[in-house]
């Protein structure tokens, strides 16, 4: 059983209560939504037919919502299998994150819902065009998944994600420092610098963040980009890592490394 501090406790309780209230408040828009979407799609046979895109789009918005509310599912399911092991704080920030963007889903498709009602009332099927959207909704954007599955990562991802050699990370043991805090405060404090002897490169001094999210991720990878070009360079004249490097690098963890974790989970 994970030992927490009495603050770590109440976020843990908090994020049960929250996992708990959106399960149930997506059912519930999901019944609300679909009793509407069939009412509609009543109205639009009577008013435009079957073939009507207007008609056809009542079926499609159940479809999508149901979509949508399983794979929402599915990422609140895969935070609760490893909620002993995630941070509750930064596991309460990302379903902050999905619950924000489900209200917004919600709110979307009842404004569709209302310019289809208000199409079969004034028997103008144009003003029962879907309109368009400003946001991915969570089958849309596999940045959200990305997320939920970045909660698991921990610095012994990021070694086998990185590969480098063992003899770097035992050397690198002995100098590391943490920092954990605020991940703003992190990117401003956080540092992989080397030590010169005169100008050839001798040791190392890292200061990383405790990884618990995307973002300390993200930092800590760009870290350990640095510090191992450092390693390399002990005896010799120094050429730091570009941004190009460490942007790439960003990158492939992204598309390569979470977005295969990510889309096995949904």
């Amino acid at each position: 059983m994970k030992i927490r501090t009495e603050k770590e406790r109440q976020d843990f309780e908090d994020l049960l209560s929250d996992i708990k209230d959106m399960k149930n408040g997506s059912l519930e828009q999901m019944y609300l939504i679909t009793l509407y979407s069939l009412s509609n799609y009543i109205k639009s046979l009577i008013a435009f037919g079957r073939k009507s895109q207007i008609t056809k789009d009542n079926l499609r918005i159940i479809k999508e919502m149901f979509d949508i509310l399983k794979t929402e599912r599915k990422l609140l399911n895969y935070i609760l299998r490893n909620v002993d092991e995630i941070d509750s704080y930064s596991a309460l920030l990302v379903i902050g994150l999905l619950d924000e963007t489900n209200d917004k889903t919600v709110e979307y498709y009842y404004q569709v819902m209302d310019d289809i009602e208000e199409a079969c009332e004034m028997n103008d099927e144009r003003r029962g065009l879907r309109r368009k959207k400003n946001f991915p909704t969570l089958t849309q954007d596999i940045g959200y998944a990305e997320e939920v599955v970045a909660l698991c990562e921990n610095e012994d991802s990021l070694k086998n994600f990185l590969g480098y050699e063992n003899d770097f990370w035992d050397y690198i043991k002995k100098k590391i420092k943490y920092i954990d805090t605020d991940i703003e405060i992190e990117k401003k404090a956080s540092y992989a610098i080397p030590i010169y002897d005169g100008n050839i490169v001798v040791d190392i001094d890292l200061l990383v963040p405790k990884v618990i999210d995307l973002p300390t991720a993200l930092l800590a990878l760009s870290l350990y980009t640095k510090a191992y070009k450092i390693y390399k360079s002990f005896g010799q004249e120094y050429t730091p890592a570009t941004e190009d490097d460490i942007n790439e690098i960003s990158l492939n963890y992204r598309k390569l490394y979470l977005n295969i974790k990510a889309q096995n989970i949904i």
